[in-house]
């Protein structure tokens, strides 16, 4: 229930630029790949040896450059990252037909939803800047594969919401000097977040939180208009 009420503020937040929308609007749209600098799943038990390092995905981007007096962008991103087989368990079936060949195999991932706000100011003609507080629901999975037909597999899935801040800097290049415009865009992303609130039904994760920071690269096309 937490979470559908976070989603529905994922949506009220979304809407209220567009709703005060004026001229010079700016839409970008960019794959992107990110660097985990601190992930606290790595330090959980059943990551094993392995660690996150890496997430994929995109990025669509809103700037108003005329909102309320202020540059506003809002941004929404996914990204994805996983790992296999970061656990192996050797299974004993027991007699009279023992297998101690028999192994089960733990994979995790992790994916974000991520909405960005942030009051920008510019660096030149070209490049920006910008600060402002980030939200996410994050969605874990622990997936225990199946070995044969006769079992199957075991998934822990976990919904959180989590809270934080980003900085960015970012570069656009005009295609023309036309009003309306295409442009090149590339940007860097430094983004916190921090767990406040934790779908977890029967568990007890009194002494479980989460805390991500990570730094995303973009290069995309955006639309001047």
């Amino acid at each position: 229930m937490m979470i559908k009420k976070v989603t529905l503020f994922y949506s009220i937040l979304v809407f209220i630029p567009f709703a005060n929308s004026l001229a010079q609007n700016q839409i970008t749209v960019s794959p992107v790949i990110g660097l985990y600098l601190y992930n606290s799943e790595n330090s959980l038990s059943v990551m094993g040896d392995e660690n996150y390092l890496i997430n994929y995905g995109f990025e669509v981007s809103y700037r108003n450059k005329n909102l309320f007096g202020n540059i506003i962008q809002v941004d929404y991103s996914y990204s994805y990252s996983s790992k296999d087989t970061v656990l192996i368990f050797e299974i004993y079936d027991p007699a009279p037909f023992p297998n101690p060949n028999r192994f089960l195999y733990t994979d995790v991932s992790l994916s974000f939803n991520n909405l960005d706000i942030s009051i920008n100011g510019n660096l030149g003609s070209i490049f920006s800047f910008g600060f402002g507080p980030s939200f996410a629901i994050v969605n874990r999975s622990i997936i225990v594969e199946k070995v044969d037909v006769n079992r199957e597999d075991f998934v822990d899935r976990l919904a959180s919401f989590n809270i934080g801040l980003i900085g960015l800097i970012d570069m656009r290049i005009p295609f023309s000097k036309n009003i309306e415009y295409w442009y090149f865009y590339s940007g860097l992303k430094i983004r916190y977040l921090h767990g406040f609130f934790y779908d977890e039904g029967l568990r007890d994760l009194s002494n479980y939180n989460q805390n991500f920071v990570t730094a995303n690269f973009s290069i995309g096309i955006g639309y001047n208009f």
